[in-house]
């Protein structure tokens, strides 16, 4: 079988987790054996040059990449120019009737253009739609805790509406969480199509050995682990201000706090913690380095104060056991209460606060709830995802 993923990034343009599950998808769609080829987006005169290339990727010329440095009014008419982007559509096109896909996997397609489902129902390719957010109901793709009203404005509801009428040819629409396709069926999309609940694939993890050193350190310290883009919407502000009120002696433990990631926030994160010496910013990490870090940390935090779908990183903790801690928001709530977890109330300092100290002090049950969800999320493994992709198909 002949397969196209079209997602609007993809390496090295790697943003969030939905990069990670597109490719995590292709490589398991080839080593199946089946014939792979991925349809993304570039930078407006950027030459890549790409090594190790596993399969064919169409990189098309888009303005994606700076659409937040426009004004407002300017994204206004950018978002309205993506709907109906003509040029990405034969260039699409073009493409799609030059290899001849049996199937056609779209994702995220916000900066690739929204005529892509018109395209696939013309040359009568299966098309199989992924959601991964909201950006079909709002053109910022995100719902803020406490600003709910906000993808009601009328100007939502009219985008909503082309959006609908762009997307109803769809075949099969797959959600990786009951919450996030509700909030599309309850607004009409997809009558037509065929509506799946499918969490997102793992791959097997690669289990790196942790130093006596660092195990010594480990039993002395709790170190909490943030792993994300440094924006407000991620509630990583919130998280370090409520770090800042903790006392510096939680039971017999110290405790720190690790940061990985860049954004927009990152000097506003670093002013919010210059003055405590147990928080530690390093950066961008390579997927294997995050890894590691997952394996020397005591609990994954996720803090977000947005309505997300299905956080990829919140899988890759649960693979290996790391417990996590996050918001009781959207997607996340199915989450953790399908595989394990502690939920907290969004923005409440005294219930993140007081959920970190219970993790404190109880090391036990805490490496019960981690054990819990490393067994659970073996069943998502790559190989199960692709075979039910193609019972779908």
């Amino acid at each position: 079988m002949k397969v196209c993923l079209i997602n609007n990034l993809y390496k090295p343009y790697v943003r969030g987790g939905a990069e990670r599950v597109v490719e995590l998808i292709a490589d398991g769609w080839r080593e199946a054996g089946h014939e792979v080829f991925v349809i993304t987006t570039k930078p407006i005169f950027k030459k890549l040059e790409i090594t190790n290339v596993k399969y064919k990727i169409y990189n098309i010329s888009a303005l994606y990449y700076n659409l937040d440095q426009l004004p407002k009014i300017l994204r206004f008419f950018w978002h309205t120019l993506d709907m109906f982007d003509v040029g990405s559509y034969w260039q699409i096109k073009s493409i799609l009737i030059k290899e001849k896909p049996d199937i056609v996997i779209t994702h995220n397609l916000k900066g690739i253009g929204y005529l892509i489902p018109i395209v696939i129902k013309n040359i009568n390719i299966k098309h199989i739609h992924t959601l991964h957010d909201i950006q079909l109901l709002h053109p910022s793709g995100l719902m803020i805790y406490s600003q709910e009203k906000k993808i009601n404005s009328r100007l939502a509801k009219i985008y909503s509406c082309l959006c609908r009428w762009l997307f109803n040819s769809i075949t099969v629409v797959i959600s990786p969480s009951d919450w996030l396709l509700s909030e599309h069926v309850k607004r009409g999309f997809f009558k037509k199509a065929k509506k799946i609940i499918l969490p997102n694939p793992t791959c097997q993890q690669i289990f790196f050995p942790v130093s006596k050193e660092k195990s010594e350190k480990v039993s002395k310290e709790f170190h909490i682990l943030y792993v994300g883009q440094i924006e407000k919407h991620k509630g990583i502000l919130f998280l370090i201000k409520t770090f800042n009120k903790l006392p510096g002696k939680l039971g017999a433990s110290k405790c720190k706090l690790i940061i990985v990631g860049d954004g927009s926030k990152i000097k506003k994160a670093k002013e919010l913690a210059q003055k405590n010496n147990n928080i530690k910013f390093i950066g961008q990490q390579k997927a294997d380095d995050v890894k590691r870090l997952m394996k020397e940390s005591n609990c994954l935090l996720v803090p977000s104060l947005c309505y997300e779908n299905s956080p990829m990183v919140i899988y890759e903790a649960l693979s290996i056991g790391l417990p996590v801690v996050a918001s009781r928001l959207g997607g996340i709530t199915e989450l953790i209460h399908n595989f394990g977890g502690i939920l907290f109330k969004p923005g409440r300092e005294k219930d993140l606060a007081s959920k970190i100290k219970w993790a404190i002090n109880h090391p036990l049950e805490l490496h019960r709830i981690g054990e819990k969800g490393k067994n659970k999320t073996s069943q998502l493994r790559i190989e199960n995802y692709i075979n039910k992709l193609i019972e779908l198909i």
